[in-house]
């Protein structure tokens, strides 16, 4: 017997040690933070950084506070990683957001004073004044009203000497929270005028401290004029569609009706509240508070049996709110703990991974000498004979590639369309659950940001859409992207197409994936502008969009110069306003997007706003152009 193995045994023995390997050290079954982290691996620092808080927010939504802090853990460790001192504190700002979603503000503090303590020494204001707010308003929560007007003081101070005059207002209205808590219903009024002021003279939306003011002419007494704000809130929420907003103004303002001694009118606004309520957000706490307004509606008219029967009604309901917030908190606690037992498993998986893979290696250079030595020993024994015998099978097996090759790229092609069929889905339910989550918001821009996050998601739902409808599954048709882009907004916005004019000039027909997703985004965010903007006062509104191509005849062009163009006929932009900075999520994510794509926009006006950006050549190797 041979005391030699041969080349198949080898092969075969290093194969079973590798699958050994392989079937001791898998991971734990994926989660949707598993899902996440892959997805983001070789995306930018910012994108990751933006996605990771972004999800967070989404599972806190969810109680899943456990994949929430893993998802922040690992922004905190990226930002660190990059140095960036305004990112740290922003993650540093979500750990402190989800402990107070919890209740835990203690640790709630802990995480805004490490978010504060990154900025002490930049020159990042805007960061540092919502930190300040939040760290009052923890204090509010807690109802340590001293230390809370102490930082909200300390904000608005900061605001007024870097000129941030929306942060200014929202630090006069958190102040004339805090003033109307204390009953200083006077002080309280200044406070929340001066915010209403600044955010008026902003072009900022401030129907949420008009709100707060209704409420605060009812606890200084003032009852007509907190009903004659109730009703401007109210006319408002009727002309904008704002259900949120006019549901909540069902359940307050009979506060103020009863108060006038007009129960009938208080009894009509509750039972709207009441019907408002069946699908609106927070169910029980609200109906809880309506019941309560009934029963004090019926005991004023004194009909005192239905009065108790509605006390009793809402006694149900604030057992029913106990309960669903202690279910919450045991959801809550479970989910930490499972994450924690995450993190366990796979440090013990990465200890063992890491024990594994020098056993192999060690086995992997055992078997490669022995390899070598069994390889020189058929080198010297082989003849020429069987050498032609070689050639022949290596041809088979050549061929017997070609054909594997060829089979494995169309099965490629119909996976990649297959997987673009399933992002494409699951950024269709992404945009639904937005939608659903869209109508739980009372506060106007924040109805306005998640709208408009929906509209992005399906503007990236299109790109996925277009490679699962075609062949080629690595470019993007712009002209028939653009334009389904453009009906989807003309559809959202309520405009007809048959009095719309716009012209589209292609001539870069296809681009590839990465770059469209820019591009796509980019106009999302100028279509939705003008949209919202631009038209209000033209006769029939216009758009243009140029998408053009110049190669300047250079050799080993892999890619020419695009240049994007939109213009529309609106009244234009006010470019002062637009040079300067700001906190306008959408004209960040524009100048964003134009930097990754590697572009220079210009903004000018042009009998409207006209938009240019120029996206500069790329070039390669002779064998790439070729």
């Amino acid at each position: 017997m041979s005391p030699f193995l041969t080349i198949k045994q080898c092969v075969c023995l290093w194969a079973g040690f590798f699958f050994l390997h392989l079937t001791q050290a898998q991971p734990p079954l994926h989660t949707a933070y598993d899902t996440l982290k892959t997805s983001l691996a070789q995306k930018p620092d910012t994108v990751q950084l933006l996605e990771y808080r972004n999800f967070a927010h989404a599972m806190l939504q969810k109680g899943r506070v456990g994949e929430a802090q893993m998802a922040l853990k690992e922004a905190l460790t990226i930002a660190e990683q990059v140095k960036n001192a305004e990112q740290i504190s922003k993650v540093f700002t979500s750990l402190g957001m989800l402990e107070i979603d919890q209740g835990n503000f203690a640790e709630a503090l802990k995480f805004f004073q490490q978010a504060l303590d990154h900025l002490e020494k930049s020159a990042f204001a805007s960061q540092k004044i919502l930190v300040l707010l939040r760290i009052g308003q923890v204090y509010f929560s807690s109802n340590n009203l001293k230390l809370s007007e102490q930082y909200y003081r300390q904000g608005l101070r900061l605001a007024q000497q870097h000129n941030k005059p929306v942060l200014m207002a929202d630090a006069y209205a958190e102040l004339a929270n805090l003033e109307d808590s204390r009953s200083n219903s006077q002080q309280a009024l200044a406070y929340n005028a001066k915010a209403i002021a600044i955010y008026q003279a902003s072009g900022e939306e401030y129907i949420s401290a008009l709100f707060n003011r209704a409420i605060e002419y009812k606890n200084a007494g003032q009852y007509a004029q907190s009903e004659r704000v109730y009703r401007q809130c109210l006319r408002y929420a009727e002309e904008h569609k704002d259900d949120y907003l006019k549901g909540y103004v069902y359940v307050n303002l009979p506060n103020t009706l009863l108060l006038l001694n007009r129960p009938d009118e208080a009894e009509k606004y509750a039972q709207l509240a009441l019907k408002w309520s069946e699908n609106g957000p927070e169910r029980l706490k609200i109906r809880e508070e309506i019941y309560d307004i009934l029963t004090r509606i019926y005991e004023k008219r004194g009909q005192d049996r239905q009065a108790l029967a509605f006390f009793r009604q809402k006694t149900a309901y604030r057992d029913s709110v106990l309960n669903a917030e202690k279910s919450r908190q045991l959801i809550m606690a479970e989910s930490r703990y499972q994450a924690r037992e995450k993190e366990n498993q796979i440090r013990e998986l990465d200890k063992e991974n890491s024990q594994k893979s020098a056993q192999l290696s060690w086995l992997s250079g055992g078997l490669a000498i022995l390899i070598g030595l069994l390889g020189l020993l058929f080198w010297q024994y082989r003849t020429i004979r069987r050498t032609n015998a070689r050639l022949m099978e290596n041809n088979r097996i050549i061929s017997e590639s070609h054909q594997k090759i060829s089979d494995q790229s169309k099965q490629l092609k119909i996976l990649l369309r297959e997987l673009n069929h399933r992002v494409k889905n699951n950024l269709a339910i992404v945009s639904s659950l937005l939608r659903l989550q869209s109508k739980r918001l009372g506060d106007a821009g924040a109805l306005q940001a998640v709208r408009d996050g929906q509209q992005r998601i399906e503007a990236m739902a299109l790109i996925h859409q277009r490679l699962y409808m075609t062949d080629n599954v690595s470019a993007i048709n712009m002209r028939e992207y653009i334009t389904d882009l453009f009906d989807g907004l003309l559809l959202a916005y309520g405009y007809d197409r048959s009095s719309f004019d716009w012209e589209l000039l292609i001539e870069q027909e296809e681009l590839d994936v990465d770059l469209s997703v820019l591009l796509g985004l980019i106009l999302n965010e100028i279509l939705t502008n003008a949209f919202k903007y631009a038209f209000s006062q033209a006769k029939r509104p216009f758009l243009r969009i140029r998408l053009s191509a110049d190669t300047f005849n250079q050799p080993n062009l892999v890619r020419p110069q695009l240049t994007l163009e939109v213009q529309d006929n609106g009244a234009g932009l006010d470019l002062r306003r637009w040079e300067q900075p700001t906190h306008s999520f959408g004209k960040r994510l524009i100048m964003s997007l134009s930097e990754q794509a590697g572009g220079q926009l210009e903004v000018s006006n042009r009998n409207g706003t006209y938009y240019r950006l120029v996206i500069p050549p790329v070039y390669g190797t002779s064998s790439e152009a070729a």
